[in-house]
């Protein structure tokens, strides 16, 4: 079968997942490829997009209409001409759109899936609301929960809901879907949930896929040989916190400076030897844009982007918990591959980790903004637990995540589709 993937780029984490499902597609003996609108690696099969000066000009304004210009929220525009993505369709029995801002319209949606099988494959919450991707009050830390009743007066909106054009956003996207009714594969259950209760895709298909990691970021390595690499002393003490934007308030960084200090202060009530006779190391990666963060006793380093899967899988294999205070992001690519490299993990209960994490067997989950439960996981995890998977839930997970498949829970549910029209 031909595949054609479309997503924005191939170098955060929605584009590296697109990179791994087209390369084992291509292993499986199918014809796959990728468009995007900015490329960073020189992968094969993947094709950039080149994008109208004019349009990116003229769109560019509407950013200054939200309340932040930071926020993400799409207004269903796009920055290319249709025509450039003829060949590419043409060429296709199976289109599976990762992204649609500033790349895909909802009219050239219309038009694709008159002629195409269309697989969405949101990896946020863009498809399910008016426009934000993100359904959080940055302000406050609680959900909005407006994408159930209509998207009405958007709080991320300012002039604009004036005329409501959230709402006209969310009606034009419940139309095409109960008029296409495409199939809509989503990375775990609790992305799903949202998708059942919207009311743009609760009429429509909505399937677990669960997402990959890709085999060289996941290869058994000894902590010490893995710390040599980083320049890290064999007794020290890891914890890992790792994301494409550190500052991305929904990511958790935010709050992660209060769980430290409150890990800090637990240390000294306890037993002050603990940080007396410990080096305790925040490592950090991705972009550090404006996160910062100072904690007495606990040393940061920041390591910047990881370039290469050999490094990344080190990083994980050096460090002794992963931190995952998200709040809001669906399925950090981070999760999936610190638990298939056995590293412990210690989240909030939603997105990735709700059905990934298990207290005990592979690090604790902890209801959501509950900083003190978080603090007292880490200080569980490094003294005094000695984790036991007497489930085989690693193995379990392993097997859920690998990149294969995944790619054939796709192709199967591709042939179905197909096979409808002969």
């Amino acid at each position: 079968m031909k595949f054609l993937l479309v997503t924005y780029n191939d170098s955060d984490g929605v584009g590296q997942t697109v990179v791994n499902l087209n390369s084992a597609l291509n292993k499986l003996g199918h014809n796959s490829k990728i468009i995007l609108l900015n490329k960073t690696y020189n992968f094969d099969n993947v094709f950039k997009i080149e994008r109208s000066l004019f349009k990116r000009i003229f769109y560019y304004f509407f950013e200054f209409l939200k309340k932040r210009y930071s926020d993400l929220f799409s207004f269903g525009n796009s920055t290319i001409n249709f025509s450039l993505l003829n060949k590419y369709l043409d060429d296709a029995d199976i289109v599976i759109i990762y992204t649609l801002h500033k790349f895909i319209s909802l009219k050239m949606l219309n038009e694709i899936s008159k002629k195409k099988i269309v697989f969405l494959r949101p990896l946020d919450m863009e498809l399910a609301t008016g426009g934000c991707h993100v359904n959080f009050l940055y302000e406050n830390g609680e959900e909005c929960k407006k994408y159930l009743r209509g998207c009405n007066d958007c709080p991320k909106l300012n002039y604009l809901n004036i005329f409501n054009i959230s709402n006209k956003i969310f009606e034009n996207k419940k139309r095409f879907i109960n008029q296409f009714k495409p199939k809509i594969l989503l990375e775990n259950k609790y992305t799903k949930s949202y998708y059942d209760k919207s009311p743009i895709t609760q009429n429509t298909t909505n399937e677990v896929v669960h997402l990959a990691v890709r085999d060289s970021r996941k290869k058994i390595v000894e902590k010490n040989v893995a710390r040599k690499l980083f320049e890290f002393n064999s007794n020290e003490k890891i914890l890992l916190f790792g994301t494409y934007n550190l500052d991305a308030p929904h990511k958790g960084g935010r709050i992660l400076g209060e769980i430290l200090s409150l890990f800090a202060d637990s240390c000294n009530r306890l037993n002050k030897s603990y940080l007396k006779n410990n080096t305790i190391r925040l490592v950090t990666f991705g972009r550090k844009q404006n996160f910062n963060i100072k904690v007495k006793n606990i040393i940061w380093t920041h390591l910047k982007e990881i370039s290469g899967d050999k490094k990344l899988n080190y990083l994980y294999r050096s460090a002794d918990v992963f931190l995952s205070p998200s709040t809001g992001c669906n399925a950090p690519s981070t999760i999936r591959e610190s638990v298939v490299n056995d590293l412990p993990v210690i989240a909030f209960d939603n997105g990735e980790a709700s059905e990934t994490i298990i207290d005990n067997v592979n690090g604790y989950l902890i209801e959501k903004f509950d900083k003190q439960k978080f603090a007292e996981a880490i200080f569980k995890t490094l003294f005094e637990k000695k984790f036991e998977d007497k489930q085989n839930w690693a193995e379990f997970l392993k097997k859920r995540y690998d990149v294969k498949n995944e790619a054939e829970l796709i192709v199967e549910k591709a042939k179905k589709d197909f096979s409808k029209l002969s």
